[in-house]
């Protein structure tokens, strides 16, 4: 199923996360934010499996690269979320941390960078191109693999999750948001390689 028809139910699952994690920095709740944060990686990932899997069926290839256009479309939706839960729970939830709109705007980059250059390398009009653009398009999402594991493992090894000061909120969108980057990413991995004839 194209990820077109499933935006209406990702932008409201977005602004439900959103909404709570407002609410959940306003009360200082960690355990209600992160429910927030996971909720919302829980609706992507559901579209994630709903657009791969029935493409890792032998033969099931259409000789397009739409899902990668899908699943770029993913990744940016989750960049964009991380901005949007930055820029709401800091400037509307009461926390105080001063590089919260630097990183916020660093994910608007984020995203817009995701659809850019699927759109440059495979289009976002059928017919989607398949070959050399979708081989380079991967070869970036391996790319981000890695920089997304390794800055998870920095955050996850400085100790910063265990943190006293308000940049608690902005750790749960990294860990939430990196790990279904990274979700997202090998799974486009695994279609191109089950979907794309040798």
């Amino acid at each position: 199923m194209p990820v077109k028809r499933m935006l209406p139910t990702l932008l409201l699952a977005a602004v439900l996360s959103v909404i709570i994690a407002v609410l959940a920095a306003a009360r200082q709740s960690q355990p209600i934010f992160a429910l927030a944060a996971a909720l919302y990686a829980l609706q992507v990932i559901m579209f994630l499996l709903r657009i791969n899997v029935p493409l890792w069926r032998p033969g099931a290839g259409s000789g397009d690269a739409r899902w990668a256009w899908d699943n770029s479309v993913l990744t940016a939706a989750t960049y964009g979320w991380g901005a949007a839960v930055m820029f709401t729970a800091y400037s509307l939830g009461g926390l105080v941390w001063r590089h919260w709109w630097q990183y916020g705007a660093g994910m608007v980059l984020l995203a817009a960078a995701a659809l850019a250059a699927a759109r440059y390398l495979i289009g976002s009009r059928a017919p989607f191109r398949s070959g050399p653009g979708l081989r380079r398009l991967m070869q970036l999402t391996l790319a981000l693999i890695v920089a997304v594991v390794i800055s998870l493992i920095y955050l996850v090894g400085s100790g910063k999750l265990a943190t006293p000061k308000d940049d608690w909120a902005a750790n749960i969108v990294f860990l939430t948001g990196g790990l279904t980057v990274i979700a997202i990413s090998v799974a486009s991995l695994v279609t191109y390689r089950r979907s794309t004839p040798a």
